[in-house]
């Protein structure tokens, strides 16, 4: 809840104006969001709702394409009451934009990761515990002999996370007065967790929200000669 209020703020705080896209331009965006994340094949587990942020650079070759990198954390995995898996992630998203109409960006490319955390926490009345893949078995059986814990799922075999994993991006950013908000879906490519007759990869829905700073390039001289185009215009009607 508290990140969805912090997302609402930021987004009150973008009052005015649209922005306009100048080729040759080259911006810096810090932003923060919401994962919604999930496995494929990982039974009936449930979605880990959890945190990203991170820097996006972005280079404006014409006024309807640029390209983009991106330096993001992003935590990942699922829940399966007890467990929670927690597999955190530092993704480096390369992509290509197009710009249809002015401050709207649809964008797709390819996102590499590195594992940075590859955890599961189990919570049984007050008792809780955190294992490292692949240990999980080890603490399950712990619990299921002291707690009577029964439970099936998907940490009922020995797994193991990948350290370098592979997602397609696809998203939307929406740019208002330097604002950006994002919307994007990365689709695994890859196994993420793997075992013996297990084997899962992540997807992940994201809303983010972040600041566009223009770093380089000749703003004044692009707008010089808007306006001028501009009043040119007015002269001839």
């Amino acid at each position: 809840m508290k990140k969805f209020i912090m997302l609402a703020g930021m987004m009150l705080a973008c009052v005015s104006g649209f922005a306009q896209m100048q080729p040759g331009l080259f911006s810096i965006t810090p932003k923060m969001g919401v994962n919604v994340a999930t496995m494929s094949n990982s039974g009936k587990t449930n979605s880990r709702m959890a945190f990203a942020a991170g820097v996006d650079f972005e280079y404006q070759i014409n006024r309807q394409f640029a390209f983009g990198l991106g330096t993001i954390y992003s935590q990942q995995g699922v829940e399966d009451d007890p467990w929670t898996l927690k597999t955190d992630y530092l993704t480096l998203p390369l992509t290509a934009f197009y710009y249809p109409v002015r401050g709207l960006g649809i964008y797709v490319g390819v996102e590499p990761a590195i594992l940075l955390r590859n955890k599961a926490e189990i919570f049984y009345g007050q008792h809780s515990e955190v294992a490292e893949l692949p240990k999980v078995n080890e603490v399950t059986e712990t619990y299921i002999n002291e707690y009577g814990l029964t439970y099936e799922g998907i940490f009922d075999k020995s797994l193991g996370a990948k350290r370098g994993v592979v997602s397609l991006p696809i998203g939307i950013n929406y740019e208002f007065d330097h604002c950006v908000f994002g919307i994007k879906y990365s689709i695994g490519l890859g196994n993420a967790i793997s075992g013996p007759g297990v084997s899962c990869t992540h997807n992940v829905f994201q809303i983010s929200l972040g600041y566009r700073f223009n770093v380089f390039g000749d703003i004044k001289k692009v707008e010089y000669k808007r306006e001028k185009k501009d009043e040119q215009k007015g002269v001839n009607n």
